[in-house]
Order: C-alpha cells, then sequence, then structure tokens
C-alpha cells in the first residue's frame, strides 16, 4: 500500500491536466468548428490509379466497350427490335466471373424500383403533400399509357462469343451476364444478344427519351436513347457501378466504338451519334451536295429544306432505308428519326490537329419555325468556341441538336432540345422572348454537356453536380457571351435563398438522395465556382486550372477529389476551406445590408411600367463578370 502511495497524486494531476487542456480548447474554440481544416481526412486516399495531384495515377486504367448493333424501327407499332455483338476489353488489374449491364428501359416497368418508391428530389418537387388525396389528368393519362403498354427491355439469345449461352439475372434495372469462363486481366471477350422494347410516349409517360405524335398529320418524332442493354462502369474506386436506375441520377458508361445500322421508313430523316457512313444509300444528291456546300459555308445551310420536310410529312411509305452510323471513342450512342424534320447545317471550322472541322448542325420539324432556323445551330457552334477555351478542342466531327418532345437531354454528338414557335390563327408561327431564351440557353447547355460528362467522363449517377454543375457554371460564360442580359443564374445572388433554406443537402449528396436537384446539383455549384474564378483565384489563376483539369480527365473518369486536388495542385492556392464550406456542408453565405430600395405601386399601364422597368434594367449594378467582359473587349454573338 505504501509503494502505491506516491502514484495516486500523479493520476490526479494527469486526469486534472486533461480536464485542463480540455478547457483551454473549449475557452479558445468554444462550439466553433474549423473551417479551414484540411480535406485529408476527407478524400480517398492517393494511389497509384490517382495521385495526390488529381491526375491520373501511373496505373489508371478503364475498359473498352464496343457495339455493333443493327435496330429496326416499327413506326406503326411503336416498337424497337434489334441485335447486338459487344466486345469487352477488361483493362483492370482483375479477374471477372460476369459483367452487369444496364437495362435503363426497365425503368417503365409496374414494378420497377423507380415506379413503387419515389426519390426525395422526385417527391418533394413533382409530389408536394396536400391535405387531400388526389390525382392530376396527367398522372391519369401516364397511368392509362403504362397499364396499355408492355414496356421495358425483352432480351433473348444471350451467347458468347462461340455461340454458347449465357446465365443472365435481371435485378430492376440491372442485368448481371454469367461468363462461361472468368475473363482474366489485359483479355478481351465478346458476345450478343436480341432485344426489343414498345417505345413511351414522352408525353404521357414523362422521360429522357420516347416518341412524340402529332395529331394533325399524324406523324411521329422519334427521340432515342438509353435504348440498347449497355455495360456499367467498372471502376478503381468503386468496382461495378451497378446502382438502379431511378430517374435522377444519370449514366456510369464505358467509352468504346460504335458500329449501328438504323432501319426506319424510307422518307424519314435521322440523326444519331457519330458520322454518317452511307450518304450515297440514304440521301440525294442534291441533300449531299448541299451538306458539302454547309462545309464552308457563313451561314446554315438547308441540307433537308422545310419545303421537303413538309412534303414527307404527306405521304407516308412502307419502305424503308438503312442508315449507318460509325462513331470512335464516345461512351454512349443516341439517334432521333422522323418524316417532319427539316435539316440545316454549317462547318465549324476550329483548327488544330485532332479534328480541323466540325459540322454543326440542326433537325426539327416545321413547329421549330425561324427560332430554330436563326439559332440553334449557330448557338452549337458558339458554344463549342466558348467551351473549347476552357478545356480542349472539340474532338468529333458532328455535334448536333434536335428538337423533340425530350426538353432537354445530351449525349455524345447529339442533343435533344424542346422549345418551339406558336401557330397563330393566321396560319404563321411566332415565338415570345422567353422561349428564345430557353432554345439559346438549353442548346448551349446541352452540348456543352458533349465535353462534361461525354468526354470528361465523371460519374452521374454519384456526382451529379460534377457534370451539371461545372456545365452550369460554362453555360453561364457561354451565355453572358451570347447576351448578357438573359439570367442564366450563375450569380450567387440566384442561390441566396437556396442557401438561406433549412431545406437543404449538401452538393456532394447521390444524386438521388438530393432533396432538390435544380439548386443543389445546378445552381449552387456553378455560382461556387463563378465566385471562384472571378473573387478568389481570379481568371488567370481559374482558367489555367479548370483547364488542367478538362485536359488531365479527357476520356478518362475523375472522381471529385481529382477536381478539388487538380484546382488546388495547379493554381497553387490552399482551397479545402471553400470546398468543404461550399461542396461539403450546407453552410450558407454571410449575408450583409447593401443597399435600401424604395418601392413603388406599378400602375398597370404598360407604357408608363414598362418604361420604369427600362430605366431600371438600365442603372442597376453590373456583375462583375459582364463588367470584366467589356473590359476584356470580349465580343457578344
Amino acid at each position: 500500500m505504501k509503494k502505491s502511495t506516491p502514484a495516486m497524486p500523479l493520476l490526479v494531476a494527469l486526469a486534472l491536466s486533461g480536464v485542463a487542456h480540455a478547457s483551454a480548447i473549449s475557452q479558445t474554440k468554444g462550439h466553433f468548428e474549423d473551417k479551414f481544416r484540411q480535406l485529408d481526412e476527407t478524400l480517398p486516399t492517393p494511389n497509384i490509379y490517382r495521385s495526390a495531384a488529381g491526375e491520373p495515377g501511373e496505373r489508371y486504367w478503364q475498359q473498352k466497350v464496343d457495339y455493333d448493333i443493327d435496330v429496326n424501327l416499327d413506326e406503326k407499332a411503336k416498337r424497337l427490335t434489334a441485335t447486338q455483338t459487344i466486345h469487352y476489353k477488361n483493362n483492370s488489374p482483375h479477374t471477372l466471373k460476369y459483367l452487369w449491364l444496364q437495362l435503363d428501359q426497365n425503368i417503365f416497368k409496374n414494378d420497377s424500383i423507380a415506379e413503387r418508391t419515389a426519390t426525395f428530389g422526385n417527391e418533394l418537387q413533382s409530389n408536394p403533400v396536400t391535405k387531400h388525396a388526389k390525382i392530376s389528368l396527367n398522372q391519369l393519362r401516364r397511368q392509362q399509357f403504362m397499364d396499355d403498354t408492355e414496356l421495358g427491355f425483352i432480351i433473348n439469345n444471350v451467347k458468347d462469343g462461340r455461340g454458347k449461352p449465357l446465365k443472365v439475372t435481371i435485378v430492376d434495372t440491372m442485368m448481371r451476364v454469367d461468363l462461361n469462363e472468368p475473363l482474366k486481366s489485359g483479355k478481351d471477350l465478346q458476345f450478343s444478344m436480341d432485344f426489343a422494347f414498345n417505345i413511351v410516349e414522352e408525353d404521357a409517360v414523362g422521360a429522357r427519351s420516347g416518341y412524340e405524335h402529332f395529331e394533325k398529320d399524324g406523324n411521329d418524332i422519334f427521340l432515342l436513347a438509353q435504348w440498347f442493354p449497355r455495360l456499367t462502369a467498372y471502376t478503381d474506386y468503386e468496382a461495378w457501378t451497378n446502382k438502379a436506375f431511378l430517374g435522377s441520377g444519370e449514366f456510369t458508361l464505358e467509352f468504346g466504338d460504335y458500329d449501328v445500322e438504323i432501319t426506319v421508313p424510307a422518307d424519314h430523316i435521322v440523326s444519331a451519334t457519330g458520322e454518317l457512313d452511307n450518304p450515297k444509300q440514304v440521301l440525294s444528291k442534291t441533300q449531299r451536295d448541299r451538306l458539302a456546300q454547309a462545309k464552308t459555308a457563313k451561314r446554315p445551310v438547308f441540307v433537308v429544306t422545310e419545303e421537303e420536310a413538309l412534303e414527307n410529312e404527306k405521304a407516308g411509305t412502307d419502305d424503308t432505308k438503312t442508315w449507318r452510323f460509325k462513331a470512335k471513342n464516345v461512351r454512349d450512342f443516341a439517334w432521333a428519326s422522323s418524316r417532319k424534320f427539316m435539316w440545316d447545317a454549317k462547318g465549324y471550322q476550329q483548327g488544330g490537329d485532332e479534328q480541323p472541322l466540325v459540322m454543326a448542325m440542326s433537325f426539327y420539324p416545321k413547329e421549330g419555325g425561324d427560332l430554330w432556323k436563326k439559332y440553334s445551330t449557330e448557338a452549337v457552334i458558339h458554344t463549342m468556341e466558348v467551351y473549347s477555351r476552357f478545356s480542349f478542342d472539340y474532338p468529333y466531327p458532328t455535334a448536333q441538336s434536335v428538337n423533340g418532345p425530350v426538353g432537354g437531354m445530351e449525349y455524345p454528338m447529339i442533343t435533344f432540345n424542346g422549345p418551339r414557335t406558336k401557330l397563330q390563327d393566321d396560319g404563321s408561327r411566332t415565338y415570345s422572348l422567353a422561349e428564345k431564351r430557353f432554345l439559346i440557353g438549353v442548346v448551349i447547355h446541352e452540348v456543352g454537356h458533349i465535353y462534361f460528362p461525354m468526354i470528361v467522363n465523371s460519374d452521374e449517377r454519384q456526382w451529379t453536380w460534377m457534370d451539371e454543375g461545372l456545365n452550369s457554371f460554362l453555360d453561364g460564360v457561354a451565355g453572358r457571351e451570347w447576351d448578357p442580359t438573359i439570367p442564366w443564374g450563375v450569380e450567387p445572388r440566384d442561390v441566396a435563398a437556396y442557401m438561406k433554406s433549412e431545406d437543404q443537402s449538401p452538393i456532394m449528396t447521390q444524386s438521388d438522395s438530393v432533396l432538390h436537384l435544380g439548386p443543389n446539383a445546378y445552381t449552387k455549384p456553378a455560382a461556387a465556382l463563378n465566385i471562384l474564378r472571378e473573387v478568389i483565384l481570379g481568371r488567370e489563376l481559374f482558367d489555367f486550372a479548370f483547364k488542367e483539369y478538362a485536359l488531365r480527365w479527357k476520356y478518362k473518369r475523375p472522381t471529385p477529389a481529382d477536381f478539388f486536388r487538380t484546382m488546388e495542385e495547379a493554381s497553387g492556392v490552399d482551397l479545402d476551406w471553400f470546398w468543404r464550406g461550399w461542396f461539403y456542408s450546407t453552410d450558407h453565405v454571410d449575408i450583409s445590408l447593401d443597399k435600401i430600395y424604395q418601392l413603388r405601386l406599378d400602375t398597370k399601364n404598360p407604357d408608363i411600367d414598362f418604361g420604369r422597368l427600362r430605366e431600371f434594367e438600365k442603372n442597376k449594378p453590373m456583375s462583375l463578370f459582364v463588367k470584366r467582359n467589356q473590359e476584356q473587349g470580349r465580343a457578344l454573338w
């Protein structure tokens, strides 16, 4: 007992010392959270695949998947039937016993996870809680269509390269293909299948693709995307990225080469990912000559004129034509088909060694009218001019804008865009300022997506902001170089109300769990990058670092950590505090009272009120971005 006694004061002293130390921290920090602590404990540890600098590591790898597809469109039945052969190269260091494919059309099955559940975003945005149970006419129409139509993929004859059957297991919107022999690292294999599905009516169901029927002339526009079983990405950071498709989270895919033959009614015009490989079989000599003329034209040239499109609308035929498209090093394939399409084109002479000439093209029905004739193809070219400054030369031979029922979606070399003109009583067509702005904005945004994520190939299902947020920032840059008076939604004021609300989730939230997809994945990251460029780093440092990110990850698959690390490494500025505050938390920016405004009642007399509004617009403070563009002498489109 005596020998242990001296130790007691020491233990007490140590304990008291610990309390004092904790107390000192408490006194210094209180409940303060260090906003400037480093992100090291949050970001994944660098490795041989992804370096600490944010660039691909010395052993970075990704798979390669090539597709050879023959597809037939049955216009009357609104149905696709196809056969495809897939060539899969295993560049990973792992042996694979099975492959996972995406069956995106299965989202429309009545027993799909998407139909039986609701994501946070969809629940809040589409189905607000009300006091009384009710259903809209649109919901009734959707339910009726889905009850009347058998939807989802029908898959048959899945065989390996030797013709032996392969076992398949379908799990909602995913399909596992069990290999007859394990696929070792560095080896490749080939397998094939037949598939078919009934195409959804987009106006009835609401989808990223589908058909639109025109009652007045009896014709249709088909926008086909997510239309073939596609390999799910196999990655170094997650292995198989086989999360079910629920609607919000888009697609994680592999690069490859495509050879696609599309059989459609003979009077249809087809737009697709890739380059038309058999123009002599599907276009007249006059149309081929017009397409050649368009390469050097100053304004878009009509390959298919409005008069020819109107003539096509009157007829209809049981004959078919097969259009063949080839595309190299793309991560997806989409196409559109209709006898209603007129087609204009203009060559974009961008120079450089990789793709000196790009054919910018638009496909649209008479309902597109002068709105599309004036702005669509020109907006495609403007997008490439601006985005290439911030990344790399556009690397593909075509960039297309197609009008149809889908408001806005993007795929390699082709985009779907929705705005149209309105038919007047006298037979003419007109459009509002809002529709003009919508068309220019959506074309810039969707064509911009060909850069991010169709080339800088981020994981859309996991991190929506990496494609939508980065692209919204850049479409704001391109948009304000077109017309700075259009509200592009990338200024800090556009996100202040959202950031002060309690109904948020951090930007770094998986896409199907985001509470409000629009402000969270588009506006907030775009505003953050706008502030980072104009206020924190300055244009020179930001533009250099952003371009470095794009070049490092061209045709590769970056993660958020790769973006964060590259921006810091290339700019030479510690930005951990910025990423933490904007992307990992729901903290709002400090708001201060800057001005007090005197309010006045409108007179409801447009001659008076519109004059006041114009005077206000003329004298209101100019955004820093627009001011700097003017100082640099940057010309508007």
